[in-house]
């Protein structure tokens, strides 16, 4: 018995974790943290459009093209399309004198870029879609500041995205800088570039440049980006590492005070030992920033306590340093004990202070015992790293400036995980576990929720059919809500309390106009500033011929009534 069970138990174990990876890789998890005018929370309501576009979006950018106060759409588009190639050459022919110039059309299927920008209008719509087509050599854009209202990262530098009176788009190159993914033909989205790094309520760029970061400052009265740096330095932690290919490693960073001098901070996680070893390059005013510092979290131990979290965790503008410990048994036990450690595992999370010198203080002022995984938030297109994507579990749910916990637990068992081997489909009961901050500084756990759901998981093609997630601000209450997807049409949206509660029923339901694909196809983000969350969903098309790309329905849900 003992034998089969050290032969047993590993793989199921290993299996488990496997099949955990997979379930939290595939979460999309969207939160709006964008700063929030201040308003009463209103009666939910959404209202729904839709835009038509020939492919894929690679990337949607909410801003103010033209100017005149509204938010448009800036969709870049990746499709194909039949076209003709035409190839002339020179050939002799009998009874002809001289040489006849002979024209060859061949049919070719060619692959598109281009930008499309739709125009808000004063009702709340949009105009149809201007199309600028972009070369290999753009590699990503974000909403700006006033003057540079979108700022596309090229081959050479930076250029401003341009519509005129008439309409017709254009890109005018405005900075000589190469960024370091110059050549690569790639197009990123998200990367989280455009930040104000200096304190003034004015957008930064933040640019990766082959020689280290350059920084260009927005500038006042709406004159957009400065074309010359305000600073550059060194990217604490790039590297070269060859291993079967060669990677070249060009951290980006979250953006924070750590320090609490209320200017942000540039931190710089390992990208091996992630929060054990830290960089901080810290503020020194106008867009500059001092030496690196090398901030050490981790005690060394290969089983000690992990750090998960570094930034300010109770809204005092200086930073904590959380730490993890597991409390389950690490000895070899039955696999019915592995299971309960995966579908329910246990540790303490440990609190200390961050000194102004970067140095965490030895001792703990706080630890609490959590049940569950880490409920991480995910960044959405255009949010940023410390904004969005925190680890550990910790978002602020009740829009107090204090962070907050989020675990989850699910029903994993040995009969479900031997049956999705023959079906290819695995279906979870996900609980999710909530502790609010207090003013204290203590943690809470909230009772009585009921945010359970059920997660199905299809291994052939690992669509997430249902989700259940905290995200965005539908009210404007600056509360993050609770969205469960997955009932067919239907998404069903629970306010946030202040007491980092939430109602069992809905405070609105919402029909789809059509069910979601995949929920990697469903966004929630402040699409029309009014401070509202709104809801983005693409739905793919039937092709128009064999072979080529499907056509994409945009379809919106925007917060409030038309105007």
């Amino acid at each position: 018995m003992g034998a089969r069970r050290r032969n047993t138990s590993p793989s199921s174990r290993v299996y488990a974790c496997n099949v955990l990876t997979r379930i939290l890789s595939s979460f999309l998890f969207l939160l709006a943290l964008t700063a929030l005018p201040a308003f009463a929370a209103g009666r939910l309501e959404l209202r729904q459009l839709s835009l038509q576009l020939p492919g894929a979006p690679a990337s949607v950018v909410a801003s103010d093209v033209n100017g005149d106060g509204r938010q448009d759409l800036v969709v870049v588009v990746a499709f194909n399309q039949w076209d003709q190639v035409e190839v002339t050459e020179s050939a002799t022919m009998d009874d002809v004198e001289g040489l006849v110039e002979v024209m060859t059309i061949v049919p070719a299927l060619m692959d598109r870029r281009e930008v499309r920008v739709f125009l808000a209008r004063a009702d709340g719509g949009y105009e149809p879609g201007r199309a600028l087509a972009l070369p290999l050599s753009v590699l990503t854009l974000e909403a700006g500041p006033p003057g540079t209202p979108v700022v596309v990262l090229t081959d050479a530098g930076v250029s401003a995205l341009r519509v005129d009176a008439a309409g017709a788009l254009s890109l005018e190159p405005i900075i000589e800088d190469p960024p370091v993914m110059a050549g690569t033909g790639n197009f990123v989205s998200g990367l989280g570039l455009v930040r104000d790094l200096n304190d003034d309520g004015i957008a930064d760029l933040l640019l990766p440049a082959r020689d280290g970061f350059a920084v260009y400052l927005g500038r006042d009265e709406g004159k957009g980006l400065a074309r010359r740096a305000a600073s550059r330095f060194p990217a604490p932690g790039e590297s070269y590492r060859s291993v079967n290919r060669l990677e070249h490693r060009y951290p980006l960073p979250i953006v924070q005070d750590v320090n609490g001098d209320g200017r942000p901070d540039l931190v710089f996680r390992d990208p091996v030992k992630r929060w054990r070893f830290v960089r901080v390059l810290r503020n020194a005013g106008q867009g500059r920033f001092l030496p690196q510092a090398d901030v050490t979290l981790g005690t060394g131990e290969e089983k000690g306590p992990s750090p998960v979290y570094l930034g300010d965790l109770d809204g005092d503008r200086t930073a904590e340093v959380v730490v993890q410990q597991s409390l389950d048994d690490e000895k070899e036990g039955s696999i019915r004990q592995e299971m309960k450690q995966v579908r329910e595992p246990r540790s303490r999370l440990s609190f200390r202070r961050l000194g102004k010198d970067l140095v965490a203080a030895k001792e703990t002022y706080r630890s609490i015992d959590i049940t569950g995984h880490a409920f991480e938030g995910g960044g959405d297109e255009g949010s940023s790293d410390s904004e969005v994507n925190l680890p550990g579990g910790f978002q602020d749910l009740n829009g107090d400036g204090r962070q907050d916990l989020v675990t989850i637990t699910m029903d994993l068992s040995l009969p479900k995980l031997m049956g999705s081997l023959a079906t290819k489909r695995l279906n979870l009961q996900l609980d999710f576990h909530v502790w609010c901050q207090g003013e204290d500084g203590g943690f809470r756990a909230v009772k009585g929720l009921d945010l359970s759901g059920k997660f199905r998981l299809n291994f052939r093609d690992l669509r997430v059919s249902q989700l259940s997630l905290f995200s965005g601000d539908f009210d404007g209450d600056s509360r993050a809500d609770f969205v469960q997807f997955g009932r067919g049409k239907a998404v069903t949206i629970h306010r946030g309390r202040a007491d980092c509660s939430f109602p069992a029923a809905p405070d609105l339901t919402v029909t789809l106009r059509e069910e979601p694909r995949d929920i990697s196809l469903v966004q929630i983000r402040d699409l029309d500033g009014d401070g509202r969350s709104d809801l983005m969903v693409f739905q793919p098309q039937a092709p128009l011929e064999p072979g080529l790309a499907p056509p994409v329905r945009l379809d919106l849900y925007l917060s409030g009534v038309a105007r």
